[in-house]
């Protein structure tokens, strides 16, 4: 059962898509479905959904950054993976280990992105997570229902492991502290902004203890204190000379 874990589809068209995803979250324990701007027609959906129709019945629309704000973890799903080593955004993990923190997470959400065209880079950044089901062949792309079915099975497994995922509050402090001190030292914007996807991505996969990753974002933030403090100090001898 995965009781924690909930399904998110990004602008789903197709009835019967809509429906074998319910019709899987009721295989699989999962009892909440969102939509995020849904352009499908529900009633017909519940047609392919069996005896998952209640958990169709329950699902409930919901704004991107509203997801974010009730989830411990998202995990982007994505057919197009990065071509270039600096694309950190399309960056996959592997389902097998993306499986691993859904099942450690107080709260997770699986989202899949629209059928025709999948997630948006803004919307996989506000994820923590990205896996893909690679098939091997010229043809990567999946349907939703189908990957979907892969990936609850993997969380699913009860032999499967555990990783120590630190609390969302921690990890997004990690992360802006760092980039307050990049761009603190004067980096430059898309450098600074790189390196604080990187800090997100270190903050999900680090199996660093709260505490020592929470000395680590007070170190930063006082070494930007110091800059400040430094420059201010540098602005009023110029301004006394």
């Amino acid at each position: 059962m995965l009781r924690n874990l909930s399904i998110t589809l990004v602008e789903p068209e197709y009835p019967v898509n809509v429906g074998y995803v319910a019709r899987l979250a009721k295989n699989f324990g999962v009892r909440r479905i969102f939509f995020v701007n849904p352009k499908v027609d529900l009633s017909a959906a519940s047609i392919y959904a069996a005896h998952g129709a209640d958990v169709l019945d329950r699902a409930k629309t919901i704004g991107f950054r509203d997801l974010r704000r009730i989830h411990d973890l998202l995990v982007a799903t994505t057919a197009i993976r990065a071509r270039r080593k600096g694309n950190l955004v399309r960056k996959v993990m592997r389902p097998e280990r993306a499986a691993s923190y859904l099942r450690s997470a107080k709260s997770s959400s699986l989202v899949l992105g629209r059928e025709a065209t999948g997630l948006k880079n803004d919307e996989i950044r506000l994820c923590d997570v990205v896996t893909s089901v690679d098939t091997g062949t010229e043809y990567p792309t999946m349907n939703v229902s189908h990957s979907l079915a892969i990936l609850l099975y993997l969380a699913s497994r009860r032999d499967s492991s555990r990783v120590r995922l630190l609390s969302r509050s921690a990890r997004e402090l990690f992360a802006r502290n760092l980039h307050e001190l990049a761009v603190s030292a004067r980096f430059q914007r898309h450098r600074s902004d790189r390196l604080a996807e990187i800090a997100k991505r270190i903050a999900v996969t680090s199996q660093t203890g709260e505490k020592e990753m929470l000395l680590m974002t007070g170190i930063f933030r006082r070494a930007v204190q110091t800059i400040k403090e430094e420059n201010e100090s540098r602005a009023q001898t110029r301004s006394k000379t």
